[in-house]
């Protein structure tokens, strides 16, 4: 049995084919967390996320546990909606989870995964919260981050831009945890082969300058439609350009509206949709230039920063944790306004005119990103974290501001019901077979003890007309005697 300390970390989503920056962000700290504590990651159903984590050989629990989306984007009612969570069916199920698991931590993923962080203060269990998002500010952003403060021990954000918000919390709870990546994930002595391959399979030649979007899903939030109109711009000007949009179509007219922004412009034979992409390692190597348009602010940007360890240059727009990421790389020049796609399509024209400053770029990309956020400066924040959450103790809600968790003493009718409840089919089956035998034999018993009673009876009449018989012939034979 492990020696070591058992962390449970809870990810708001488990996608089925696409994975998340936030999906990934949770696997890496949970592989960087195995050497210190024993991680098991509670999702909300199989997919992309169990597969990783199954390969990582850490275990995975199926736990679908409702989000609180008025965490992220606050709104008027969200403290009755959190106080609905906390007396709801999800918040025992989750207590009664952390009972089962006896964890000595718990990690929970992005300000709208409130229940784990209720259930596990309310007991006693230690919270760490992992926040890799930016919480919209607007006079309900307090009530979102009193939530957080309450119901956790320490906050960790992956970005100065996620933290903001959180810098009036309890002293010496905050920290910072810029993602980083293993180079066990990368193979750059492969890039010039999967460069040629992906080219090839794209049907892009080899002298076509590829400009490139990659989200999860396309949504309004990352911006697809304004790569689109950049994009446009740029086609217009360079004939040897060609543009790859790779995301999942999440929200159907959306999609349709970017196709058929597409289809009625006189360069759709240049533009490549792909919804998937299984290596984004290949995907990466074919592109020139990359482009992070996202609309929101960013809690980090794990885009760019792949970009960047591939040596190829991102043009963003300064949002959050993409502007910080930029900023801190020396990139500032390629930053643009957020929403002015024509500064994104100006930019990455100083690229497609001095295409040696592509590769110039890109080599210096490679080092800024890991002087700042490779795996040496990660390890690094890391044992910082770990050495301020060990020596820390943790704070504890009041008993009276969270539901009792006391085991309420059922009558024995629940508890067998209960108990019948929890038994799997095969063993309902035994049970029902065992009953059932049981019924027979005592009808059997029944039935003989009811023969029994037939038969005394029986024997009992017989023997009154036995002895009526026996009287009625002495009789008989004294009258004979007298005549």
């Amino acid at each position: 049995m492990s020696k070591l300390k058992k962390l449970l970390l809870f990810s708001h989503i488990c996608n089925k084919r696409n994975i998340t920056g936030a999906e990934k962000l949770l696997l890496f700290l949970a592989t960087r967390l195995s050497p210190y504590f024993q991680c098991v990651i509670v999702v909300p159903k199989e997919g992309l996320l169990t597969r990783l984590a199954g390969r990582c050989g850490i275990r995975t629990i199926v736990q679908n546990i409702p989000l609180l989306y008025g965490m992220c984007l606050p709104h008027e009612g969200l403290a009755q909606h959190a106080d609905d969570l906390l007396r709801g069916a999800a918040f025992k199920e989750t207590s009664r989870l952390l009972a089962a698991e006896r964890p000595d931590y718990v990690l929970v993923n992005t300000s709208t995964h409130v229940v784990p962080a209720m259930a596990a203060k309310s007991m006693g269990v230690p919270v760490i919260w992992h926040i890799t998002e930016v919480i919209a500010s607007n006079d309900y952003t307090g009530t979102s981050i009193r939530n957080i403060d309450q119901y956790s021990d320490w906050i960790v954000c992956i970005s100065e831009s996620a933290a903001a918000p959180f810098r009036g919390c309890s002293a010496g709870k905050l920290r910072i945890l810029y993602p980083s990546w293993s180079w066990s994930d990368f193979n750059p002595h492969m890039w010039p082969q999967l460069r040629e391959q992906q080219r090839q399979q794209w049907k892009v030649n080899s002298d076509d300058r590829v400009i490139g979007y990659i989200s999860s899903f396309l949504i309004p939030e990352k911006g697809a439609d304004h790569f689109i109109e950049a994009a446009l711009i740029l086609a217009g000007q360079y004939q040897q350009s060609k543009f790859v949009i790779i995301g999942a179509e999440l929200s159907n007219p959306f999609y349709l509206k970017l196709r058929q922004r597409i289809t009625e412009s006189p360069y759709a034979e240049r533009f490549i949709f792909i919804d998937y992409v299984s290596d984004i390692e290949s995907a990466f190597s074919a592109m020139d230039v990359v482009i992070v348009p996202s609309m929101k602010e960013e809690g980090f940007g794990l885009t760019a920063m792949e970009a960047m360890i591939m040596e190829k240059p991102v043009i963003a727009y300064a949002s959050g944790g993409l502007e910080e990421i930029l900023r801190l790389t020396g990139n500032q020049p390629f930053l643009a306004p957020v929403g002015e796609y024509s500064e994104l399509s100006a930019r990455v024209s100083r690229f497609l005119d001095e295409p040696d400053l592509i590769e110039s770029v890109g080599r210096n990309n490679r080092i800024q990103i890991e002087a700042c956020f490779g795996p040496e400066a990660y390890e690094a924040n890391l044992q910082a974290m770990l050495n301020h959450i060990g020596g820390a103790t943790p704070s504890a809600v009041p008993v009276a501001d969270l539901p009792s968790l006391r085991p309420v003493r059922s009558s024995p009718k629940t508890r067998r019901r209960a108990k019948k409840a929890r038994l799997l089919p095969s063993a309902r089956r035994r049970l029902q077979s065992i009953k059932s035998r049981k019924l027979v034999m005592n009808l059997k018993r029944l039935k003989r003890g009811r023969r029994g009673s037939e038969a005394r009876v029986k024997r009992g009449a017989r023997s009154i007309r036995s002895i009526r018989r026996v009287s009625h012939m002495r009789r008989r034979r004294k009258d004979k005697k007298r005549l």
